[in-house]
């Protein structure tokens, strides 16, 4: 992967792309004044990553760039702050204080949603298997500025981990965390989910496994959580029994442990 910069950059941003460059086993190759392009066919290299002042963006092959945006996370917080409830943290019973582990995290918009919901006493692990996806709301999470200081403050709390969640799970405590979420690849892909279309092709597209579900059980307190297709039969084959309707093509399944 060649990691370079904006035109122009400041000495900031070149430190920038050469830390990220280190960090995630790229080549740092100074831009100059070189389009995206041409870099990547000069150095024989289809992954490039992006860095400028506000954000980074990863490009590979021909498909259009990956990055880290909060997505209906923004809309959501906003929706919360006026007073109005979320399905997401209806479902799962989140409470301030509460600890949560999204397993499949993507691009974090469920573990913001989380991590205003618990606020500061209350911790999120967004656990992601994947090394593009991971690198990206790593460095997102910590970098992001919205005009919602309540939303920069539930990214900066959200703790990242790359790692296949049932090996996470396994690691941890018996009853010592609140939710387990799981937002998983859908067997039926809903095409028009631009925010993230644009990363399924480096995403982990597995089925949830019975193991995973089994471990879940062991190391939460509150509830399980599953979102799907609206009529996914996922729900049943994992033992989801409460399954939560709603009027879009996505829902919520849950397994109550209290």
């Amino acid at each position: 992967m060649i990691v370079t910069t904006s035109f122009d950059p400041s000495v900031e941003t070149v430190s920038k792309a050469g830390r990220l460059a280190e960090a995630y086993g790229g080549r740092f190759v100074p831009r100059r004044k070189y389009s995206l392009e041409h870099l990547r066919k000069n150095n024989n290299d289809s992954a490039l990553l992006l860095v400028t002042r506000e954000e980074i963006r990863y490009y590979e092959d021909d498909h259009p760039a990956a990055f880290f945006h909060p997505s209906m996370a923004l809309v959501r917080v906003k929706r919360m702050l006026r007073g109005e409830t979320d399905l997401l943290i209806e479902a799962s019973g989140a409470v301030g204080g509460d600890v949560i582990v999204d397993c499949t995290a993507g691009l974090a918009s469920d573990s913001i949603v989380f991590s205003f919901a618990v606020g500061a006493q209350g911790s999120v692990t967004a656990v992601e298997s994947e090394a593009i996806p991971a690198m990206l709301i790593q460095e997102g999470l910590a970098l992001y500025e919205s005009e919602v200081a309540e939303l920069n403050e539930a990214m900066r709390r959200i703790s990242v981990i790359k790692l296949h969640h049932l090996a996470y799970l396994q690691q941890l405590g018996s009853k010592s965390v609140d939710v387990v979420y799981f937002d998983p690849m859908f067997r039926n892909p809903i095409e028009e989910s631009q925010a993230i279309s644009h990363l399924r092709r480096n995403a982990n597209d597995e089925a949830i496994t019975l193991d995973s579900i089994e471990e879940a059980r062991r190391v939460a307190r509150k509830s399980i959580v599953l979102k799907e297709n609206r009529d996914s039969k996922e729900f049943a084959r994992l033992g989801f029994e409460h399954v939560l309707r709603s009027t879009t093509k996505t829902t919520y399944g849950v397994i109550r442990l209290c």
